[in-house]
């Protein structure tokens, strides 16, 4: 029995670093043209039930399911339960300005995750999720061509973004509360092509540019009574460092390639509060707030200057019956509202704002009791239409397949 529990650790442990490999080769992660900037548009799909909870969890355990939203929640891991997650995503978005109105769509992986416990007051999870995804295709820039009448047309392409490989740890120091931390590596590609048509020249850029770095960070989970629990983390500030490999290509001319050192690029300091209640038997409330010191990082680029941001959300599930033997009651509901005021300053005045609205299912599966099929919908808007901005609607929907083993669990004899 042991060996057939290694033996399937094994190929989890494969199939979690094969994925890695899937996510590296494909680059459309995302459609939108605000991942033009830094690192492009940080990921906001979790794992389990919290996407269908306006991105709510930081004070949920992780005791029916892998929660990666604060550390300290994989001290509750059931003993000899093990706990698989893998998701993917698809999202629709809707472009509009002045005068046109655009449509693009991407899909891909979300996370692959697995968690255990260690002993009866500890657990430890790995995940790998993307970190930033970059995805834009910026057509018909004419530009003069100073001391003539002539202009030339630029083409812009952006791919790729960073993934986030995570080692969590959780600790109950006391029946009430745990404690835990975490490090991850953040790596990745962003790769920018820049056509410029010249009469009948073509001048291609093909920049790559490389990060890398660590990041930390802890949290805590405290349960004031059955009905009421609270939960904080920290995310530690850090350095990712960067190279760029260019590439220059002209027609009837030698290929140029030129390798650089980038600038560091930092991530600020992230602190982020939640609290959890039990309304009923059968409804559970979440609301989390976290805020982001991107004005400590004194950073800009092409769309603006980086400024602090703090997120908004709230959830709301509801659960039947979860101890009837009907299949129809221990189906899962979800709902949640999330709001974040954007973490660019564009032109010194505006802020590209974004908020959902989301809605969800929980399947339970019939192998183990928390075995479930997570889906969830959201819709939601970003920016606004005017002189500097661009209005982005979009429709996310997210698919997370959660699994729960038992090992170890000796097999009673009649």
């Amino acid at each position: 029995m042991m060996n057939k529990k290694k033996s399937l650790l094994f190929v989890l442990i494969l199939g979690f670093f094969a994925s890695q490999e899937i996510l590296a080769q494909n680059n459309s992660l995302s459609s939108s043209p605000y991942s033009l900037s830094g690192l492009g548009i940080l990921n906001q799909v979790s794992t389990g039930k919290t996407n269908a909870l306006g991105k709510a969890g930081i004070a949920m355990k992780s005791n029916t399911s892998i929660n990666n939203l604060n550390p300290a929640s994989y001290a509750s891991i059931p003993l000899n339960s093990f706990f698989f997650d893998v998701g993917g995503k698809a999202q629709f978005n809707t472009f509009e300005t002045a005068g046109t109105t655009e449509n693009s769509s991407s899909a891909n992986f979300s996370n692959i995750s697995f968690a255990f416990p260690i002993n009866d007051k500890s657990g430890v999870g790995l995940t790998l999720t993307p970190y930033s995804s970059v995805g834009y295709n910026i057509d018909g820039i004419e530009t003069d061509i100073e001391g003539s009448n002539n202009s030339f047309s630029t083409l812009v392409e952006g791919t790729g973004g960073l993934k986030d490989l995570k080692l969590s740890y959780g600790y109950n120091i006391l029946p009430n509360l745990s404690i835990g931390s975490y490090a991850s590596v953040l790596f990745g590609k962003i790769q920018q092509t820049e056509t410029n048509v010249i009469n009948q020249n073509l001048l291609v850029v093909e920049d790559e540019n490389y990060y890398r770095g660590f990041k930390f960070g802890f949290g805590t989970q405290y349960e004031l009574n059955e009905k009421l629990s609270f939960g904080a983390i920290v995310n530690l500030p850090v350095r990712l460092t960067g190279d760029q490999e260019s590439t220059i290509t002209q027609l009837y001319a030698d290929q140029i390639e030129v390798s650089t050192e980038l600038d560091d690029f930092k991530l600020p300091l992230e602190v982020g509060f939640g609290v959890q209640t039990k309304l009923n038997e059968n409804l559970f409330a979440y609301a989390d707030y976290k805020h982001s010191f991107w004005d400590e990082t004194d950073q800009e680029d092409y769309i603006g200057k980086y400024t602090d941001q703090d997120f908004f959300g709230l959830g709301v599930e509801y659960i039947p019956n979860e101890n009837s033997l009907k299949y129809w009651e221990h189906i899962e509901y979800r709902a949640g509202l999330s709001y974040d005021n954007g973490n660019i300053l564009v032109n010194d005045e505006e802020t590209v704002d974004n908020y959902a609205l989301s809605l969800g299912i929980g399947l339970p599966l019939r192998s183990t009791k928390n075995s479930m099929i997570n889906i969830s919908y959201s819709y939601g808007q970003k920016g606004k239409i005017s002189n500097s901005l661009i209005k982005e609607n979009y429709h996310l929907i997210s698919v997370n397949l959660s699994f729960e083993g038992i090992w170890f669990v000796k097999r009673k004899l009649n």
